[in-house]
């Protein structure tokens, strides 16, 4: 495609756009509509992602052994856990340790704590806390040592409905947005279709006579195509542009109504968050524009 060519191309597609003002709008509009709900659904996909790789990280097995356990058997208990698949490290917490934790999280209320500290008595049990290499196993992990449940452990316990729950809601996520993002698309893809066809309507004699005097079928139809292009493009800009100032704004809302949110997950950053999904929403904008253009070429441009 020659310098000159393309210029002519671009010049074009502006001024179709502009002629036809009130369909390009709410081709544009349309776009915007399908780009916002991307914008959405990935910016509140990828921070659940976050915080779910965050729990997963922290997120361990606890096997409390039993009372009757002397301590000296503890060693034996601990390397028949690591020898179980998957296990990649266990942290031990005796009795003394967890009422040291526990009174360090109630230390406004002492007289409670003075009152479970009793000399002799083990209140809380000795725990060893099991990592397991990918969170997907800790079912499989917590049913092996269940095995051992009522001769060396009391209990064997993890957080995985919790876990489970925030995956269902992010998947149920993920496919209302796919959903409502092949509808608005297919929706768009209409609309500019349309919108071409009137400009072929209206430059239908301008056309012809080009065709008389020799012009190439793909020299009449690139300013088509560029235009539902530019329709795309400018219609995936202003999501993002909102997008892009409103999730830093929505942070900072968010930490001053729970100022203790950070100490419990972090969100991703605004980088994070755009340098995938600006070229992605950029990308899928001009392609909706190019497949709504296209379409409308080979149905209505008889070239």
């Amino acid at each position: 495609m020659k310098l000159r060519n393309l210029r002519y191309y671009i010049r074009e597609s502006f001024l179709s756009i502009i002629r036809n003002q009130l369909m390009s709008v709410a081709s544009m509009i349309t776009v915007s509509c399908c780009i916002f709900v991307l914008t959405f659904s990935y910016i509140f996909v990828a921070n659940v992602d976050h915080v779910l790789s965050g729990v997963e990280d922290d997120m361990m097995i606890s096997v409390f052994v039993l009372d009757e356990v002397p301590d000296e058997r503890l060693e034996e208990l601990a390397r028949r856990i690591m020898a179980v698949d998957h296990v990649v490290a266990i942290e031990f917490i005796s009795s003394e340790e967890a009422m040291a934790d526990f009174g360090a999280r109630y230390s406004d209320n002492p007289d409670f704590f003075e009152g479970l500290n009793i000399e002799g008595i083990r209140i809380l049990p000795r725990t060893f806390n099991v990592s397991v290499d990918n969170i997907i196993y800790q079912d499989q992990v917590r049913r092996v040592l269940e095995r051992y449940v009522g001769t060396d452990f009391e209990q064997v316990r993890n957080a995985q409905e919790t876990v489970d729950t925030l995956i269902s809601i992010n998947n149920a996520i993920r496919i209302a947005s796919i959903i409502i993002i092949l509808f608005l698309s297919s929706v768009s893809i209409i609309i500019i279709i349309n919108t071409i066809k009137l400009t072929v309507s209206s430059r239908q004699n301008e056309i012809n006579i080009m065709q008389y005097v020799g012009a190439t079928a793909w020299f009449i139809r690139w300013p088509f195509i560029i235009e539902g292009m530019i329709i795309g493009f400018l219609g995936a800009v202003l999501p993002l542009v909102i997008s892009f100032l409103s999730y830093g704004e929505i942070i900072r809302r968010v930490d001053t109504a729970f100022p203790a949110r950070s100490d419990l997950f972090e969100f991703l950053s605004t980088s994070e968050i755009f340098v995938i999904l600006i070229p992605f929403a950029l990308f899928l904008g001009v392609l909706i524009g190019s497949v709504g253009s296209v379409t409308s070429v080979r149905r209505h441009l008889h070239v």
